[in-house]
């Protein structure tokens, strides 16, 4: 499936490994990467994770996104904290749902 999930506690290098990945992948495999993170989408990620009811927004937007751009032919990298359980079996069902 082309959607990878990078789970993480903040500053454990999530972006420097999804920025890494995404340079292999386009480089030796040829493949559209897209990675989606707050920077990304232009969010601030203390505002973002401010209190429980940003926080869900947050997930909400970041979830919108890897939606609209999901299809067999782009592997997306989803570069977030992605710590609660249930957020990520959303995100397989949603690539599922893709048909990928």
């Amino acid at each position: 499936m082309p959607l990878l999930l990078m789970c993480g506690i903040p500053g454990s290098g999530k972006s420097k490994r999804a920025s890494e990945i995404k340079q292999y992948l386009e480089n030796t495999h040829k493949k559209k990467v897209v990675i989606i993170n707050e920077e990304s989408l232009q969010l601030v990620k203390e505002e973002s994770y401010k209190d429980p009811i940003q926080e869900k927004y947050t997930r909400a937007f970041l979830k919108s996104n890897v939606e609209k751009v999901i299809d067999a032919e782009t592997v997306v990298i989803l570069d977030s904290l992605n710590y609660i359980k249930g957020y990520r079996y959303e995100l397989y069902c949603l690539s599922r749902t893709a048909k990928t």
